[in-house]
């Protein structure tokens, strides 16, 4: 119910009514909702926060107080709450495999029949509706559309260096390049791997190239699918070929100094500030360039192809997060109020063109205000040939997590070598499918 101010006379004359009545005079309670998020930049927190203000103002009766994690951190934070059962009422998360571990946990509230009520008010665009749905049924709505297999470069840098940015297509030619600036005194790739998941990513698209694209999707999906099957193995040489590049770039002293110690708005911030030519990220980096140096003359293309292997240069891999409602909240319904409102095109137009980002539904966004530079973005998905979700959204993080973002880690610091780091890695997949009953 909403709050309304009275006026001192209306105020006393209800209070006589209702002392005269016996009814109680204790004002309208607020509904409280927490809200938690890996939107800790202050791109990201600021673009949400400001959503999140929108929503208190238009619904009164309920007050949503936003918490913003660094990537990292909230995977923990996240884990030690659903654990201990004390999670928020609200939570992003990423979509898949990060998201099914606690749908299958029973800790998610189960989505579907509230969803299908809601009729044109939810139109996710085709394909991304699975990014909250886990055996069936629906957990949570999608939130935002990113890609991720994409190499940014400095054009400036590369022009004064000689360098042809087309011959940045190719594997060969990106670390022939990189190669070209380390002689010339400059680190070349920002880097920083401190969190565990830039690591998981460059692995992630190398392996993409190196993988057709069902190996690619049947070699994650085996943790939670019983029968999904694998030609491919994550210790086959295809797959272990991705460790070994990945490996490589760090022996050659290619990527910038503190790989280990940096994080990512650290080095984000390198390659923004022109101090090294390339980074590899996701589309996300846009609204980063734009909100801090709108200047930057810089390139991007998809991740570069490696010679001989099945993956083309135009196979996308893309992110989507989604927003759920915990099974453990004491309002339920409210939280469904603030999930509706994130849904809608005015909402997610202003979450889009904040992050510069691609919204998850079927909205006609030709007149949506992007920067100039995001048609570089939809020129790149346009000319895709084939689009698949990042292996951490398709792998139970029970062994993705250890075995590929902290095996990264262990493979920068040298107490791994990508031998060991597939080993285990397909150990963990063995043991956990035997553990699920799939063996």
């Amino acid at each position: 119910m909403s709050l309304t101010h009275y006026r001192m006379t209306t105020m006393v004359a209800a209070m006589t009514a209702a002392a005269g009545l016996g009814v109680s005079t204790g004002a309208a309670a607020q509904t409280e909702l927490d809200f938690w998020t890996e939107f800790a930049d202050p791109i990201g927190k600021g673009s949400i926060e400001a959503i999140v203000d929108r929503f208190n103002e238009e619904h009164p009766d309920i007050v949503v107080t936003h918490t913003g994690f660094e990537n990292t951190p909230y995977e923990t934070t996240l884990m030690t709450s659903f654990a201990g059962g004390n999670p928020a009422d609200i939570v992003q998360i990423n979509g898949g495999a990060s998201m099914y571990q606690y749908a299958e946990s029973g800790g998610m509230l189960d989505l579907t029949d509230w969803v299908a009520t809601l009729g044109d008010a939810y139109r996710p665009r085709e394909g991304t509706e699975a990014m909250g749905a886990f055996d069936g049924k629906i957990y949570g709505i999608p939130l935002e559309l990113g890609l991720g297999n994409l190499l940014w470069y400095n054009t400036a840098m590369l022009e004064e260096a000689g360098i042809d940015p087309e011959s940045l297509r190719t594997w060969e030619g990106f670390v022939e390049a990189a190669k070209t600036f380390r002689d010339a005194g400059t680190a070349p790739i920002a880097f920083g791997n401190s969190e565990g998941w830039p690591g998981n990513h460059i692995f992630n698209h190398l392996t993409r190239r190196l993988l057709t694209e069902q190996e690619y999707i049947d070699v994650g999906r085996r943790t939670y699918q019983a029968d999904t099957t694998s030609d491919m193995t994550w210790t086959d040489p295809e797959a272990l070929r991705a460790w070994e590049l990945f490996e490589a770039l760090n022996e050659e002293n290619l990527f910038t100094a503190g790989t280990l110690s940096d994080d990512f708005p650290t080095a984000a911030n390198i390659f923004i500030t022109g101090q090294a030519p390339f980074m590899t990220m996701g589309s996300w980096l846009l609204g980063m360039i734009e909100a801090t140096n709108p200047d930057l003359e810089y390139g991007v293309m998809a991740f570069p192809a490696i010679d001989g292997a099945p993956g083309q240069q135009t196979d996308l891999v893309t992110s989507g997060l989604v927003v759920t409602v915990t099974a453990a909240s004491d309002h339920p319904e409210e939280a469904k109020v603030f999930l509706e409102f994130l849904m809608r095109e005015d909402v997610q137009k202003e979450l889009a063109l904040a992050r510069q980002s691609f919204s998850p539904y079927d909205f006609d966004t030709s007149t949506w205000d992007y920067a100039e530079s995001f048609s570089r973005l939809t020129a790149i998905l346009d000319q895709s040939t084939s689009v698949a979700p990042f292996l951490d959204m398709i792998e139970d993080q029970s062994c993705n997590v250890p075995w590929v973002w902290q095996g990264s880690q262990g493979i920068l610091s040298g107490a791994l070598t990508p031998v060991e780091a597939a080993e285990g890695h397909e150990e963990c997949v063995t043991d956990l499918r035997e553990d699920k009953g799939f063996e």
